[in-house]
């Protein structure tokens, strides 16, 4: 088997891939499946795609709460979570995702809260883009500029790791039949034809069942660990003197104390689930500002679902029965062979297939759009036609996809480290984004000055180049250069001059009267 698939596939024990290549029909019929609902939703999409400009790129603010809901589920949670959390789980403990749900319980009032603002003057401006919202308010290009470098930032590195994440998962589930170079090139084919004929609405409703299948698949996993550990108590208590270390604060590491839960849960939620481009569109998208209470609820349910009887005990109980794994992020794929029938197990892999392309669509459809809205209609040639613009949008998802296959092909080991990265750079949005539809004192000169020191703080701490005071996993420095961040913002709006008048009404005055 490892000589069939390559060095790419050197991660299966040689059991596994025997049963794999012995049960290779099971494993091509329910990819096979996948593919005929795949297909079969990017139909009915497009038969209802308007070819507007507004559809392709909101899906004319028609989305109901639950598709909101699920789409924002399946293009938060991507390859990342599926595997790579439950692999940190295995690596530091359940206090990661306790962090992750304290994170959450937080950025469901924010979505709430600031969500229906960004609805209410998205709707009546016609914005369709952060850079929209922040450039208009701001009446700075130069913020403007910010989300595009953002976006492209953010974007880019997310769409290489689903695209190599992708291409092992296709490698696999077809015993190599499909090598990956070629996985990664399927994928990112996939994805181009997908987004591009049927844009936003597409997406929608292709998230809305991966959302759901991912739910129920990481629910049923839960479920199999229990029966295979004997019950929901050996769950934990199979880890044996080395239990208090993976339940209880801080952790394996020492580094998740409740200081770290709290502020880093917050911000890296908040980031993922409502500043990054991705996921903001998707506030413009909703049917109805009354929605948002829904969607906020769901979240949190469909979540604590998701990373407690799916995540956590993946991790947990892959430490008792698979104690010696070199690579974390192949975990939970592992285990689901050890504690499922083969059907499912596989039928888990096409899940985490689902969530790679869900996020994959998503990354590609908002990169387009910002890219295209906020900087060569805003900047280069402002008298872009609507047909010009929506065209540009799809040649541009084109040369991201492309830019993202090199990406995966060439360069695989900078994208972690970068993805970390610019992760947290796309959090420094979060002051000028509150500042518009919160602070009516918020002023432009602040929302050009703030994100800059907080993302090249970021990057210096991450350099080592500038001591940090609070030390916190995964993204060194996030929470003092976020802090630095805010501090400049608030200090710089109250020594300069707020938005002219006629701007806080259009927009906080517009606020205060709808909600």
């Amino acid at each position: 088997m490892t000589s069939a698939i390559g060095p790419s596939l050197q991660i299966l024990p040689p059991d596994l891939a025997g049963r794999i290549s012995d049960n290779l029909p099971i494993a091509l019929g329910i990819l096979a499946a996948y593919i005929v609902v795949f297909l079969a939703i990017t139909y009915v999409a497009r038969r209802q795609y308007s070819e507007s400009l507004s559809d392709y790129v909101v899906a004319s603010r028609g989305l109901s709460w639950i598709v909101a809901s699920l789409t924002l589920v399946a293009t938060v949670l991507s390859g990342v979570g599926m595997a790579g959390f439950p692999g940190t789980v295995y690596s530091v403990g359940i206090p990661f995702i306790t962090m992750i749900l304290v994170g959450y319980a937080a950025t469901a009032p924010a979505i709430w809260y600031l969500g229906r603002r960004i609805w209410v003057v998205g709707n009546e401006y016609d914005l369709n883009t952060p850079g929209d919202l922040l450039g208009d308010y701001y009446q700075s290009d130069t913020v403007r500029v910010y989300t595009v470098l953002a976006s492209i930032a953010f974007n880019t590195t997310y769409i290489v790791a689903q695209l190599l994440a992708g291409g092992l998962i296709l490698t696999v589930l077809t015993g190599g039949i499909v090598p990956f170079n070629v996985g990664v090139l399927i994928l990112a084919t996939v994805v181009v034809l997908h987004v591009v004929g049927t844009g936003m609405r597409g997406i929608a409703y292709l998230d809305t069942f991966n959302g759901a299948l991912i739910s129920v698949l990481l629910g049923t996993f839960g479920i199999f660990i229990i029966l295979h550990a004997g019950g929901v108590n050996e769950v934990f208590t199979q880890l044996g003197d080395s239990m208090g270390g993976y339940t209880t604060v801080p952790g394996v590491t020492g580094l998740f104390t409740p200081e770290v839960i709290v502020l880093f849960g917050i911000l890296v939620t908040v980031g993922n689930s409502l500043v990054a481009p991705a996921s903001w569109i998707r506030m413009y998208s909703v049917d109805s500002e009354r929605n948002f209470a829904r969607i906020a609820a769901t979240i949190v349910g469909v979540f604590t679902l998701i990373y407690v009887f799916g995540t956590s005990f993946i991790g947990i109980h892959g430490r008792t029965v698979l104690p010696d794994v070199s690579n974390p992020d192949t975990v939970s794929s592992l285990l689901a062979f050890e504690v499922m029938p083969f059907a499912l197990a596989s039928l888990f892999l096409v899940g985490i297939l689902a969530a790679i392309v869900s996020t994959t669509d998503s990354y590609a459809h908002v990169m387009a759009a910002t890219v295209v809205r906020d900087f060569v209609k805003s900047v280069v040639k402002t008298d872009l036609s609507e047909r010009s613009e929506l065209l540009l949008n799809k040649v541009v998802i084109v040369l991201t996809m492309l830019a993202g296959v090199i990406g995966a092909l060439l360069y695989p080991g900078l994208i972690t480290p970068l993805a970390l990265i610019v992760g947290g750079a796309t959090v420094q949005l979060l002051p000028p984004l509150i500042g518009a539809v919160a602070w009516p004192r918020a002023s432009a000169e602040a929302a050009i000055i703030s994100p800059a020191v907080g993302a090249i703080s970021l990057v210096l701490f991450q350099l080592q180049l500038l001591p940090n005071p609070f030390v916190t996993p995964l993204v060194p420095g996030l929470v003092t250069a976020s802090v630095l961040n805010l501090v400049v913002f608030v200090g710089t709006s109250y020594l300069t001059s707020p938005q002219p008048l006629s701007k806080i009404e259009q927009y906080h005055g517009l606020i205060y009267e709808r909600l």
